[in-house]
């Protein structure tokens, strides 16, 4: 890949970084001299060695010097002028560094003889290649990782926008659903039983006032949640009369609870709707929650009809199920059995540790 085409982190010019540069620059200054030594190339090994690591050293340094001041990764000519000049400049400090080290320390006085020119370029040469080719490698490596990364984030984040869009989806789906089933028992009412009918709306507008109040939001809490359940249940009182009950039970320790907006209406809609109003004498809904082994457990059950009158549940237990595969995928479940000795129990278990 082109590393002109992406930015290298900063942080690839920090110590720890710069440290694990330097050792290996050292073993390939190392494995250089073991080669020259074994093939005759040049001096004896204990001089290979000081010299190619003074000069692979020495370009080590003005690369990383080069690097840090100038960032020429979108430049490719900046590129290739820096390891020029890194590779002639470690050519010279190099040799000086080498024959003054060779000289004070060891008492060696190196001669430059004319055949031993063309043995020290290749050298070098050899040396700038190598480090220049790792330098080259260990950008571009971080290059790929970053865009890898950045790609990762972009993908996240499509994907994220792509779920909220089909949770609100689900959720415009589900509150006219039931706004149009209570307008529709409002509108009976108003001939047969004014008194339940005024009730009704009554309490329609302030199931509204409190589900509008919050403006469609992400999360809401369990405890908001059973609210809404309650004055849910209160509109279909007002219209089942004596034929319906029914017991909210939510512990304190689980009102907060951060819960997805208007994930149990549908099922408590559903428990009236399929469950008790088959039923000439109606029935009662318990609505709980509890919590063990790392889940939240929450339960609406009935003593209606049974689960054969589930077979026609239309939208709103689809989009309960959907909407929990989306947003929990394995660790999220809906599971619909026999309330016995009669009716259903619907239980939503979600993990404890919330959305």
């Amino acid at each position: 890949m082109d590393i002109g085409q992406a930015k290298i982190p900063h942080s690839y010019y920090d110590r720890r970084h710069i440290a694990m540069d330097f050792v290996y620059v050292v073993i390939i200054d190392t494995l250089i001299a073991f080669f020259l030594s074994a093939t005759g190339i040049s001096h004896p090994f204990a001089i290979n060695l000081l010299m190619s690591q003074c000069y692979g050293l020495s370009i080590f340094a003005i690369v990383s010097l080069l690097l840090s001041a100038f960032k020429p990764w979108k430049k490719p000519a900046l590129m290739m002028l820096i390891l020029a000049v890194s590779i002639v400049g470690g050519y010279f400090i190099g040799s000086f560094l080498g024959f003054i080290i060779l000289q004070q320390v060891f008492s060696i006085t190196l001669q430059q003889r004319g055949a031993d020119i063309p043995r020290t370029i290749v050298l070098v040469l050899a040396l700038g290649a190598t480090v220049s080719y790792f330098f080259y490698s260990r950008a571009a490596m971080k290059v790929d990782k970053a865009i890898i990364q950045q790609e990762r984030i972009t993908r996240l984040s499509s994907e994220k926008e792509a779920l909220e869009a089909t949770l609100r989806l689900l959720q415009a789906q589900i509150e006219p659903h039931f706004l149009f089933n209570t307008l529709s028992n409002v509108l009976s009412l108003i001939d047969t039983d004014p008194v339940k009918g005024k009730t009704m709306l009554s309490d329609l507008i302030r199931y509204l006032r409190t589900s509008l109040s919050r403006t469609l939001p992400n999360t809401t809490t369990l405890g908001q949640e059973m609210e809404m359940v309650q004055t849910y249940l209160s509109i279909q009182q007002v219209r089942m009369g004596a034929r319906l009950s029914f017991v909210i039970d939510l512990p304190d320790t689980l009102s907060g609870y951060p819960l997805p907006p208007m994930l149990l209406q549908p099922l408590v809609e559903n428990a009236i709707k399929h469950g008790l109003d088959p039923l000439v004498e109606g029935g009662e809904v318990l609505v709980g929650a509890s919590e063990g082994d790392g889940t939240v457990r929450i339960t609406i059950a009935d003593t209606g009809a049974g689960l054969s009158s589930y077979e026609q549940a239309g939208i709103g237990l689809a989009n309960v199920r959907e909407r929990i595969r989306l947003i929990y995928g394995d660790e999220g479940r809906l599971i619909l059995e026999e309330n016995i000795p009669h009716g259903v129990r619907a239980i939503i278990e979600v993990p404890r540790n919330g959305l």
